[in-house]
Protein backbone atom coordinates (compact mmCIF):
# COMPACT_ATOMS: atom_id res chain seq x y z
CA UNK A 1 0.00 0.00 0.00
CA UNK A 2 0.96 3.56 -0.90
CA UNK A 3 0.04 6.88 0.18
CA UNK A 4 0.88 10.07 -1.44
CA UNK A 5 -0.71 13.81 -1.56
CA UNK A 6 -2.65 15.94 -4.00
CA UNK A 7 -3.48 19.03 -2.94
CA UNK A 8 -3.26 18.47 0.52
CA UNK A 9 -5.76 14.93 -0.49
CA UNK A 10 -4.78 11.88 0.77
CA UNK A 11 -4.59 9.39 -1.69
CA UNK A 12 -3.95 5.41 -1.36
CA UNK A 13 -2.97 3.06 -4.43
CA UNK A 14 -3.30 -0.86 -3.30
CA UNK A 15 -1.19 -3.52 -4.47
CA UNK A 16 -2.92 -6.48 -4.95
CA UNK A 17 0.10 -9.45 -5.47
CA UNK A 18 -0.53 -13.34 -6.24
CA UNK A 19 3.06 -14.33 -7.10
CA UNK A 20 3.72 -13.58 -10.40
CA UNK A 21 3.61 -9.99 -9.94
CA UNK A 22 1.33 -7.38 -8.51
CA UNK A 23 -1.77 -5.58 -10.14
CA UNK A 24 -2.50 -1.93 -9.10
CA UNK A 25 -5.79 -0.65 -8.45
CA UNK A 26 -7.70 2.53 -9.20
CA UNK A 27 -6.42 5.14 -6.91
CA UNK A 28 -8.88 6.57 -4.19
CA UNK A 29 -8.79 10.27 -2.92
CA UNK A 30 -9.85 10.85 0.14
CA UNK A 31 -10.76 14.39 0.43
CA UNK A 32 -12.69 14.27 4.10
CA UNK A 33 -11.32 13.22 7.23
CA UNK A 34 -14.55 10.26 7.16
CA UNK A 35 -12.36 7.25 5.42
CA UNK A 36 -15.40 5.22 6.47
CA UNK A 37 -19.03 6.16 6.95
CA UNK A 38 -20.45 3.60 9.87
CA UNK A 39 -23.67 1.94 8.76
CA UNK A 40 -24.86 -0.39 11.93
CA UNK A 41 -23.55 -3.84 13.44
CA UNK A 42 -19.55 -3.26 12.04
CA UNK A 43 -21.00 -2.49 8.32
CA UNK A 44 -19.29 0.36 6.95
CA UNK A 45 -18.59 1.49 3.90
CA UNK A 46 -14.93 2.67 2.19
CA UNK A 47 -15.85 6.38 1.95
CA UNK A 48 -12.90 7.26 -1.07
CA UNK A 49 -13.57 8.87 -4.59
CA UNK A 50 -12.71 6.69 -7.04
CA UNK A 51 -11.21 8.91 -9.86
CA UNK A 52 -11.70 5.67 -13.34
CA UNK A 53 -13.96 8.47 -15.06
CA UNK A 54 -13.51 12.33 -15.13
CA UNK A 55 -16.93 12.82 -15.52
CA UNK A 56 -18.77 10.24 -12.92
CA UNK A 57 -17.42 10.46 -9.13
CA UNK A 58 -17.94 11.87 -6.33
CA UNK A 59 -15.51 14.98 -6.71
CA UNK A 60 -17.42 16.44 -9.31
CA UNK A 61 -20.84 15.51 -7.58
CA UNK A 62 -19.14 17.69 -4.91
CA UNK A 63 -17.78 20.59 -7.62
CA UNK A 64 -22.35 20.40 -8.52
CA UNK A 65 -23.63 20.85 -5.00
CA UNK A 66 -21.24 23.36 -4.18
CA UNK A 67 -22.09 25.56 -7.09
CA UNK A 68 -26.17 24.79 -6.31
CA UNK A 69 -25.12 25.64 -2.46
CA UNK A 70 -23.41 28.71 -2.76
CA UNK A 71 -25.77 30.16 -5.20
CA UNK A 72 -28.52 32.63 -4.25
CA UNK A 73 -30.24 31.33 -7.43
CA UNK A 74 -31.63 28.16 -6.47
CA UNK A 75 -34.29 26.94 -3.59
CA UNK A 76 -33.41 23.40 -3.15
CA UNK A 77 -35.98 21.09 -1.39
CA UNK A 78 -36.43 17.17 -1.60
CA UNK A 79 -39.27 15.65 -3.68
CA UNK A 80 -42.02 15.42 -0.71
CA UNK A 81 -41.68 19.11 -0.89
CA UNK A 82 -41.57 20.09 -4.54
CA UNK A 83 -45.06 20.22 -5.63
CA UNK A 84 -46.32 22.47 -3.08
CA UNK A 85 -43.28 24.75 -3.02
CA UNK A 86 -42.63 28.06 -5.27
CA UNK A 87 -40.45 30.57 -5.78
CA UNK A 88 -40.72 34.15 -7.29
CA UNK A 89 -36.96 34.88 -7.17
CA UNK A 90 -35.40 31.59 -7.09
CA UNK A 91 -35.31 28.55 -9.17
CA UNK A 92 -37.04 25.56 -7.37
CA UNK A 93 -34.86 22.81 -7.58
CA UNK A 94 -35.01 19.07 -6.38
CA UNK A 95 -32.50 16.36 -6.29
CA UNK A 96 -33.50 12.88 -6.50
CA UNK A 97 -31.45 9.84 -6.96
CA UNK A 98 -32.76 6.28 -7.86
CA UNK A 99 -31.13 3.60 -5.97
CA UNK A 100 -30.93 0.86 -8.43
CA UNK A 101 -28.42 -1.48 -7.99
CA UNK A 102 -25.62 0.11 -5.28
CA UNK A 103 -26.63 0.82 -1.83
CA UNK A 104 -23.46 1.62 -0.99
CA UNK A 105 -22.88 4.80 -3.92
CA UNK A 106 -26.15 5.67 -2.26
CA UNK A 107 -24.92 5.84 0.90
CA UNK A 108 -22.05 7.60 -0.54
CA UNK A 109 -23.86 10.30 -2.03
CA UNK A 110 -25.77 11.35 0.85
CA UNK A 111 -23.23 11.72 2.59
CA UNK A 112 -22.20 14.50 0.16
CA UNK A 113 -25.86 15.99 -0.10
CA UNK A 114 -25.55 16.07 4.15
CA UNK A 115 -22.24 17.66 4.12
CA UNK A 116 -23.53 20.71 1.15
CA UNK A 117 -26.81 21.03 4.07
CA UNK A 118 -29.00 19.19 1.15
CA UNK A 119 -32.23 17.09 1.61
CA UNK A 120 -32.61 15.20 -1.36
CA UNK A 121 -34.64 12.35 -1.90
CA UNK A 122 -33.57 8.69 -2.27
CA UNK A 123 -35.39 6.30 -4.01
CA UNK A 124 -34.91 2.35 -3.01
CA UNK A 125 -35.63 -0.42 -5.15
CA UNK A 126 -37.08 -3.47 -4.00
CA UNK A 127 -36.35 -6.38 -6.68
CA UNK A 128 -32.31 -4.53 -6.34
CA UNK A 129 -29.85 -7.59 -5.58
CA UNK A 130 -29.31 -5.48 -2.01
CA UNK A 131 -32.80 -5.60 -1.38
CA UNK A 132 -33.25 -9.30 -1.82
CA UNK A 133 -34.40 -12.20 -4.07
CA UNK A 134 -37.23 -14.17 -5.26
CA UNK A 135 -37.05 -17.97 -5.28
CA UNK A 136 -39.50 -18.73 -7.87
CA UNK A 137 -42.69 -16.64 -6.37
CA UNK A 138 -41.37 -16.43 -3.01
CA UNK A 139 -39.37 -13.46 -2.12
CA UNK A 140 -37.12 -13.22 0.38
CA UNK A 141 -35.85 -9.83 1.85
CA UNK A 142 -32.52 -8.90 2.95
CA UNK A 143 -33.28 -7.36 6.60
CA UNK A 144 -29.50 -5.53 6.97
CA UNK A 145 -30.79 -3.43 4.05
CA UNK A 146 -32.87 -1.44 6.44
CA UNK A 147 -29.72 0.10 8.22
CA UNK A 148 -28.71 1.25 5.26
CA UNK A 149 -31.71 3.52 4.13
CA UNK A 150 -31.54 4.58 8.06
CA UNK A 151 -28.25 5.68 7.56
CA UNK A 152 -29.29 7.82 4.59
CA UNK A 153 -32.83 8.84 6.68
CA UNK A 154 -31.67 9.32 10.00
CA UNK A 155 -27.80 9.67 9.76
CA UNK A 156 -27.53 11.96 6.40
CA UNK A 157 -30.82 13.71 6.85
CA UNK A 158 -32.40 12.92 3.68
CA UNK A 159 -35.75 11.80 2.05
CA UNK A 160 -36.59 8.06 1.28
CA UNK A 161 -39.29 6.69 -0.94
CA UNK A 162 -40.34 3.68 -2.57
CA UNK A 163 -39.14 2.94 -5.96
CA UNK A 164 -41.94 1.05 -7.55
CA UNK A 165 -41.01 -2.11 -10.00
CA UNK A 166 -44.51 -3.59 -8.66
CA UNK A 167 -45.58 -4.68 -12.32
CA UNK A 168 -42.14 -6.54 -12.78
CA UNK A 169 -42.65 -8.45 -9.96
CA UNK A 170 -46.20 -9.29 -11.14
CA UNK A 171 -45.38 -10.05 -14.65
CA UNK A 172 -41.93 -11.70 -14.17
CA UNK A 173 -41.77 -12.99 -10.54
CA UNK A 174 -45.60 -13.32 -10.35
CA UNK A 175 -45.62 -12.08 -7.20
CA UNK A 176 -49.03 -10.03 -6.23
CA UNK A 177 -48.12 -6.57 -6.32
CA UNK A 178 -50.37 -5.46 -4.20
CA UNK A 179 -50.47 -7.77 -1.30
CA UNK A 180 -46.27 -7.54 -1.48
CA UNK A 181 -46.38 -3.46 -1.38
CA UNK A 182 -48.62 -3.30 1.62
CA UNK A 183 -45.55 -6.04 3.29
CA UNK A 184 -43.22 -4.06 2.11
CA UNK A 185 -44.28 -0.74 3.16
CA UNK A 186 -45.34 -2.21 6.94
CA UNK A 187 -41.71 -3.25 7.16
CA UNK A 188 -40.09 -0.06 5.97
CA UNK A 189 -42.66 2.05 7.93
CA UNK A 190 -42.68 -0.01 10.73
CA UNK A 191 -38.72 0.07 11.15
CA UNK A 192 -38.70 3.94 11.14
CA UNK A 193 -38.37 4.69 7.46
CA UNK A 194 -40.98 7.44 6.52
CA UNK A 195 -41.98 6.72 3.17
CA UNK A 196 -44.68 9.09 1.55
CA UNK A 197 -43.24 9.27 -2.10
CA UNK A 198 -43.00 6.72 -4.75
CA UNK A 199 -41.52 6.69 -8.19
CA UNK A 200 -41.58 4.10 -11.46
CA UNK A 201 -38.56 2.26 -12.19
CA UNK A 202 -37.59 1.61 -15.98
CA UNK A 203 -37.05 -2.04 -15.66
CA UNK A 204 -35.26 -3.51 -18.26
CA UNK A 205 -38.15 -5.88 -18.67
CA UNK A 206 -40.45 -2.51 -19.36
CA UNK A 207 -39.02 -2.53 -23.43
CA UNK A 208 -39.39 -6.29 -23.51
CA UNK A 209 -42.67 -6.51 -23.11
CA UNK A 210 -43.79 -2.69 -23.41
CA UNK A 211 -45.24 -1.49 -20.23
CA UNK A 212 -44.25 1.04 -17.71
CA UNK A 213 -44.09 0.24 -13.88
CA UNK A 214 -46.67 3.72 -13.85
CA UNK A 215 -49.30 1.51 -14.69
CA UNK A 216 -49.63 0.02 -11.63
CA UNK A 217 -51.53 3.36 -10.58
CA UNK A 218 -54.82 4.00 -11.29
CA UNK A 219 -53.69 7.95 -11.24
CA UNK A 220 -51.18 7.37 -13.99
CA UNK A 221 -53.26 4.70 -16.40
CA UNK A 222 -55.17 4.18 -19.11
CA UNK A 223 -57.67 1.20 -20.11
CA UNK A 224 -55.29 0.96 -22.90
CA UNK A 225 -52.35 -0.27 -19.68
CA UNK A 226 -54.34 -3.34 -18.45
CA UNK A 227 -53.47 -6.01 -20.19
CA UNK A 228 -49.72 -7.34 -21.23
CA UNK A 229 -48.69 -9.79 -23.59
CA UNK A 230 -46.14 -12.37 -22.30
CA UNK A 231 -45.57 -14.86 -24.71
CA UNK A 232 -48.77 -16.81 -25.28
CA UNK A 233 -50.14 -15.26 -22.32
CA UNK A 234 -52.19 -11.65 -21.46
CA UNK A 235 -51.50 -11.25 -17.97
CA UNK A 236 -53.92 -8.44 -16.45
CA UNK A 237 -51.73 -5.75 -14.62
CA UNK A 238 -52.80 -5.70 -11.22
CA UNK A 239 -53.58 -1.95 -10.02
CA UNK A 240 -54.74 0.68 -7.20
CA UNK A 241 -54.50 3.97 -5.96
CA UNK A 242 -51.75 6.12 -4.22
CA UNK A 243 -54.08 7.08 -1.40
CA UNK A 244 -54.58 3.19 -0.55
CA UNK A 245 -50.88 3.02 0.46
CA UNK A 246 -50.43 6.38 2.12
CA UNK A 247 -48.72 7.64 -0.76
CA UNK A 248 -49.03 11.27 -0.91
CA UNK A 249 -47.02 11.50 -4.55
CA UNK A 250 -45.22 10.09 -7.49
CA UNK A 251 -42.22 11.38 -8.51
CA UNK A 252 -43.63 11.31 -12.36
CA UNK A 253 -46.46 13.57 -11.55
CA UNK A 254 -44.84 16.35 -9.63
CA UNK A 255 -45.74 19.08 -12.72
CA UNK A 256 -41.75 20.18 -12.81
CA UNK A 257 -40.44 22.47 -15.75
CA UNK A 258 -37.52 21.14 -16.61
CA UNK A 259 -36.39 17.37 -16.08
CA UNK A 260 -32.90 16.31 -16.26
CA UNK A 261 -31.36 12.67 -15.34
CA UNK A 262 -27.95 10.88 -16.35
CA UNK A 263 -30.04 8.07 -17.71
CA UNK A 264 -30.24 10.33 -21.03
CA UNK A 265 -27.38 10.01 -23.56
CA UNK A 266 -26.77 12.99 -25.47
CA UNK A 267 -24.57 12.46 -28.68
CA UNK A 268 -23.78 9.19 -27.51
CA UNK A 269 -22.47 10.46 -24.19
CA UNK A 270 -24.75 9.81 -20.42
CA UNK A 271 -26.01 13.07 -19.19
CA UNK A 272 -24.25 15.14 -16.74
CA UNK A 273 -24.76 18.43 -14.73
CA UNK A 274 -21.96 19.99 -17.28
CA UNK A 275 -24.44 20.13 -20.25
CA UNK A 276 -26.37 22.36 -18.63
CA UNK A 277 -26.26 25.83 -17.26
CA UNK A 278 -28.50 26.27 -14.54
CA UNK A 279 -28.12 29.69 -13.96
CA UNK A 280 -29.69 30.47 -17.23
CA UNK A 281 -33.00 29.15 -16.41
CA UNK A 282 -35.58 31.90 -14.96
CA UNK A 283 -36.15 32.53 -11.68
CA UNK A 284 -39.85 30.96 -10.52
CA UNK A 285 -38.86 28.04 -12.74
CA UNK A 286 -38.81 24.49 -10.94
CA UNK A 287 -36.30 21.55 -11.96
CA UNK A 288 -35.93 17.94 -10.96
CA UNK A 289 -32.38 16.43 -11.19
CA UNK A 290 -32.32 12.08 -11.64
CA UNK A 291 -29.24 10.55 -10.67
CA UNK A 292 -28.10 7.16 -10.24
CA UNK A 293 -25.60 6.79 -7.41
CA UNK A 294 -24.04 3.85 -9.54
CA UNK A 295 -23.03 5.88 -12.04
CA UNK A 296 -21.41 8.77 -9.62
CA UNK A 297 -19.47 5.47 -8.15
CA UNK A 298 -15.82 6.00 -9.82
CA UNK A 299 -15.78 2.88 -11.68
CA UNK A 300 -18.26 3.41 -14.08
Amino acid sequence: MRHFMISGEMIIILSVCFGFGCKKQDPLIYPDSDRTINIANGITIDNGVGMKNPIFNYVTYEDFLRHITTSDHFLIVPQKDFKNTTSTDKVVLSLRHDMDDNINAAVKIAYRDHKFGITASFFVLHTAPYYGHEIGTVFIRNDNMIYYLKAIQDTFGQEVGFHNDLVTLQLIYEIPSREYLKEELGFLRGNGINIVGTTYHGSPYTYTYHYSNSDFWTEYSTTADEFITKGLKIIKVEKDSLPSYNFQYEGGMLGQDYFFSDSYFINGKRWNMSMVNLDTIKPGKKVIILTHPQHWNGDY
